[in-house]
């Protein structure tokens, strides 16, 4: 096959440039906190991108955004390709941003190149991926996964949230009613930069994932007795730092040992009555564990929490024990899985199929139509930082292997030569 279809690499590099200096901080990052000033400045920002594509804006209940280029039949079912455009404070370009501009770049590329498709495309950029109010809440209103009780219990503050849709125009009701038929859809892909090392560590263009993973978070709370640093002899003491220190170091090693692509972390952890002088009593810790299997998840959540309870007798301490979330693990589909690897091949990308350890807006849409994701590299595995960089030549690869998913998924591969 010779000079198969590419997107304009020039263009699509400068929408990112372009983007990043929305919510520019001063570390070289961005800051572009869903609903906040900036997201909203960047939202219009891409309903200008979409006009002076050719494509008329979109926008439903949730605030998602959209460009659509329609189908020779009207009635066609929809393919939905994008991410988001919010990030986490002080985060990166790609994360998202990506995602939302390589799926415009393809519609214009398509457009441009006189192809009618027998589906409908639409570029979407999902609302609040990142959860500064509620996390994946774009997607999870377009998947009707979105419940009345989940907009009562902000991570933010029932305030901020509410000044953030007052900000943006929408309504809990707007939220409610945001969600796509099924049968209106043919699929969704997602391109996204790995936030990991594997692919640049392979030397591998393409990563296309299988699953997403699942994640359990509970609060531990180890229970002893405030005693005197100086005065206790240390076989006396029921301190109960020494015990959630003991679990710590123990759910590492099992993890590792035992549950290996799985990982474990502690990002908080508090203790009363907290000075010099005092052995504490109480240490509340904070855990969170993920895995693509849930089956293994489960072995997992016994595993580590066995061990919490181990540590606390060996401590003389009481365990209380409180889940505060979980997330379902999410296997893709196999015919998006499938027709990313073709598109790949096609263009003489190498690839391989991993596993996603960070949550994605696929995730809410496997629910109701075929999804699919594919990485691209992060220079040190480097997100969720001022930090994170993808060369250019791997975005106009990933831009490039979407824009040939989707000529395959529409049955219109020998049209994109």
């Amino acid at each position: 096959m010779s000079n198969p279809l590419h997107i304009n690499a020039g263009r699509l590099l400068g929408d990112i440039a372009d983007l990043a200096r929305i919510g520019a901080s001063d570390s070289g990052g961005v800051h572009r906190p869903a609903l906040s000033p900036a997201d909203i400045e960047a939202r219009a920002w891409f309903r200008e991108r979409t006009r002076t594509g050719g494509f008329r804006p979109g926008e439903d209940g949730a605030g998602n955004l959209s460009a659509v280029l329609p189908a020779a039949d009207p009635s066609a079912r929809t393919l939905l390709l994008g991410s988001h455009l919010d990030t986490v404070p002080d985060g990166g370009r790609f994360d998202g941003a990506l995602g939302v501009l390589a799926a415009l770049e393809v519609l214009r590329t398509i457009r441009e190149a006189g192809l009618i498709l027998p589906v409908r495309l639409e570029a979407i950029a999902f609302t609040d991926e990142e959860g500064t109010h509620i996390s994946l809440l774009g997607s999870k209103a377009a998947a009707g996964l979105l419940a009345e009780a989940d907009l009562e219990h902000p991570h933010s503050s029932r305030e901020a949230f509410a000044a953030g849709l007052a900000r943006a125009g929408l309504t809990p009701e707007g939220l409610l009613s945001a969600r796509r038929d099924p049968a209106s859809l043919a699929g969704y892909l997602e391109l996204h930069i790995e936030q990991g090392a594997r692919l640049e560590q392979s030397g591998t263009d393409i990563g296309v994932v299988t699953a997403i993973v699942g994640i359990r978070s509970f609060w531990l709370t180890f229970t002893g007795e405030a005693a005197h640093a100086g005065t206790m002899p240390l076989p006396d003491r029921r301190d109960a730092l020494w015990g959630a220190a003991a679990f710590i170091g123990r759910a590492r090693a099992a993890v590792l040992a035992d549950f290996m692509p799985g990982t474990m972390n502690c990002g908080i952890i508090s203790v009363t009555p907290g000075a010099f002088n005092i052995a504490p009593g109480q240490a509340r810790l904070a855990l969170e564990f993920r895995h693509p299997d849930t089956a293994v998840l489960e072995e997992m959540e016994a595993a580590l929490l066995a061990l919490a309870g181990a540590a606390a007798e060996e401590h003389g301490l009481q365990l209380a024990v409180t889940p505060v979330g979980s997330v379902a693990a999410t296997p893709l589909a196999a015919d998006m899985i499938a027709a990313i690897e073709r598109a790949a091949d096609r263009l003489g990308r190498s690839h391989m199929r991993l596993a996603s350890f960070a949550g994605h807006d696929a995730m809410s849409m496997q629910a109701i139509t075929p999804s699919g994701m594919l990485f691209v590299p992060s220079v040190g595995g480097i997100s969720h930082n001022p930090g994170e960089v993808t060369p250019d030549a791997d975005i106009v690869s990933g831009a490039n292997v979407l824009l040939h998913t989707v000529l395959d998924l529409a049955g219109a591969a020998d049209r994109g030569s």
